[in-house]
């Protein structure tokens, strides 16, 4: 069992940190990680655990929600760089672990206020309450989110030629409303550690393009999705098995999600009148029931592990597509039942060399019913071994080899619309899971008080991987599309620079990934979704009572393949400011400048003659400003 790196009050004060975010930014060793959510309690999402609990919502910003932990609220936390005891986020290598002050009452104001396009709003408003309550531990917040964004763009249309003719112009908004609320509620003896979760958020997103082309004519693209979620959890530790102990945890999750799409195109004589308009409409209802059981032995030399997961999923959703002639819709049930059980092996080769060991053999049978019905049932064995290294000084490394089985998500079974890009997809009953093996390695390297280097690199063998493919005879969708090689490398180096500036540090990240896939229409290309590189660079000062930084990041290229058509976005460089203000113990302000560079990002679509191995019809370029946004935040302790 590895040996966590304490940082406490004496750490965190030399860098007047406000909050659990800016802690864990000033461990430099450490980077945050978010793997991609599932269903079920297989895993955490976040290598950020608090009180020993994935306590970050799934489909919330870890940053965002970290901002909100105020540090009062905090007793230490715990940095382990390998070989972390907390099963619900083995697939991590490090981790932190918060862990926050019993009986400790506090109430916290999150107000953040934004301006763009001349328009000022508040963006969001949070209220944390502590309070300790018949031997319980309470904390309740409350969330509302009101955040914008607008931009402009210049119209394109490229002859294959490369001879490029303004067409017209393009106004975008986007409004994204949510309000959430939850309580969390911590009972904990020497015995038992026992936490109740109960959370519910309505989300109401909007977005409009209006189009105005050269000929006078107009296209209008209004898009509205209205989501809401409850979650009830309960998990529950027990101690007292002499040396065994007992882990118990259980989740209620409803989903319900409504999109509605209004296509309308206006030609240049009947502006007052829409010449076409289409509508797309879909409901979707969501439930989960999940559950898992673990028992171990921490004391123990092999530290042994047994647990089961078991979790059921229903998708209903009924669908109504914008060329129907009249209103019939497209109805979909999809169900799925997994069992996982597994067992895990540690042990300590010798004070610097562990080896870590699980197993997981995952039944699923997804049951799936609409236009088509279709059953699949299989048995997964899963393997996962990792060997680690760690001198307790300089050098940290570890080796990840393991077989997975990437969970399937429910969104290719139904079908969906993109008006504005005149997309359409049909949903595929019969989609399969991808596969894949694993070969990760993890190296951290402080060769001296000044420079800290994170290097993490994977190459992955998939096997039926998803792909937009011709289904039927005319209509695309998501389906298994054979096997590809995809390799990856995160680096992170962060250079203390108080010789030059008191007080700094500079921190650069690299991201690089590539894949080779053997395409049936085109031949070898890499995979849909890919981003070559991402660069960013940050710089911040610290004071007792100011702090300062700028954020850079580089341009990068993100590639979708359609059948009929290859999507590209070019970004624009992005440069932000902020500088933070502790007034007092109880007042902090925090100034944030964003987008003021006048940098276009570029969306290109090249559309082919049927599908991509034909000659080439058309080019579509969009090319998109943002608009600079600032946004002041207070937060207050009450």
């Amino acid at each position: 069992m590895g040996t966590p790196k304490i940082l406490n009050a004496d750490h965190w004060g030399q860098f007047s940190a406000q909050n659990a975010l800016d802690i864990i930014e000033n461990v430099p060793e450490f980077t945050l990680v978010e793997k991609p959510s599932e269903r079920g309690l297989s895993n955490a999402t976040v290598n950020i655990l608090i009180n020993g609990v994935p306590s970050i919502p799934e489909h919330s910003s870890p940053q965002a929600y970290l901002k909100q932990i105020p540090i009062d609220q905090i007793k230490r936390v715990d940095f382990y760089n390998t070989n972390h005891p907390y099963s619900v986020a083995s697939q991590f290598s490090q981790l932190i672990n918060i862990i926050t002050h019993k009986n400790n009452s506090q109430t916290t104001l999150y107000t953040e206020f934004a301006q763009q396009a001349d328009k000022v709003m508040l963006d969001n408003i949070a209220l944390k309450i502590a309070m300790p309550w018949q031997g319980w531990n309470h904390q309740f917040s409350a969330n509302s989110q009101n955040t914008r964004y607008i931009s402009t763009a210049d119209i394109y249309e490229q002859t294959p030629d490369n001879i490029a003719n303004h067409i017209g112009d393009e106004s975008y908004k986007e409004k994204d409303k949510s309000h959430s609320l939850s309580l969390t509620s911590r009972l904990e003896d020497q015995k038992n550690l026992l936490q109740l979760t109960i959370n519910n958020e309505k989300n109401n997103y909007h977005e409009s393009t209006r189009n105005l082309f050269s000929t006078n004519s107009k296209q209008l693209f209004l898009e509205n999705t209205q989501k809401s979620q409850l979650n009830v959890g309960v998990d529950w530790q027990y101690k007292g098995l002499s040396t065994w102990q007992l882990h118990s945890v259980a989740s209620l999750r409803n989903m319900q999600d409504k999109t509605h799409t209004h296509a309308t195109f206006f030609n240049s004589t009947t502006h007052s009148r829409p010449q076409d308009s289409s509508v797309f409409m879909q409901t979707q209802n969501w439930r989960e029931l999940a559950a898992k059981v673990i028992l171990s032995q921490p004391t123990h030399a092999l530290s042994p592990e047994l647990g089961i997961a078991y979790s059921r999923n229903e998708l209903i959703a009924s669908t109504l597509p914008s060329e129907a002639q009249s209103p019939h819709y497209i109805s979909s049930d999809i169900q799925e039942i997994r069992y996982e059980p597994y067992v895990k092996l540690q042990y300590a080769l010798n004070q610097n060399w562990q080896v870590y060991a699980r197993i997981n053999a995952e039944s699923a049978k997804l049951t799936t019913q609409g236009n088509d019905s279709f059953e699949f049932s299989k048995v997964y064995i899963k393997p996962f071994v990792r060997l680690s290294f760690d001198n307790k000084n300089a050098v940290s490394i570890s080796a990840t080899v393991k077989q997975q089985v990437k969970q399937l998500d429910f969104e290719p079974f139904i079908a969906s619309e993109e008006s504005n890009y005149d997309r359409a997809f049909i949903g595929n009953l019969r989609l399969k899971p991808m596969k894949y093996d694993e070969l990760e390695m993890q190296i951290n390297y402080i060769p001296n008080t000044l420079v800290n280097i994170n290097l993490n690199t994977f190459f992955q063998w998939q096997r039926d991987i998803h792909e937009y493919t011709l289904l039927s005879d005319t209509e695309v969708g998501i389906g298994n599309a054979g096997s590809a090689q995809y390799f990856g490398t995160d680096l992170q180096i962060t250079l203390q620079t108080d010789k030059i500036v008191p007080n700094s540090r500079l921190e650069m990240t690299h991201t690089y990934r590539h894949a080779i896939f053997n395409d049936s229409i085109t031949g070898k290309r890499a995979i849909t979704g890919l981003t070559p590189q991402q660069l960013n660079l940050d710089f911040k000062q610290d004071f007792n009572a100011l702090s300062w930084g700028v954020h850079y990041q580089k341009s990068h290229v993100y590639t979708e393949y359609y059948y009929d058509e290859i999507y590209t976005e070019k970004t624009a460089p992005q440069l932000s400011f902020f500088t933070e203000f502790n007034f007092n113990t109880t007042t902090h302000m925090r100034f944030n400048l964003t987008a003021f560079g006048r940098d276009k990002t570029e969306f290109k679509r090249q559309v082919f003659t049927l599908n991509r191995a034909n000659s080439l019809l058309r080019n579509h370029l969009y090319y998109d400003v943002a608009k600079p946004k600032m946004s002041l935040t207070v937060t207050l302790k009450l």
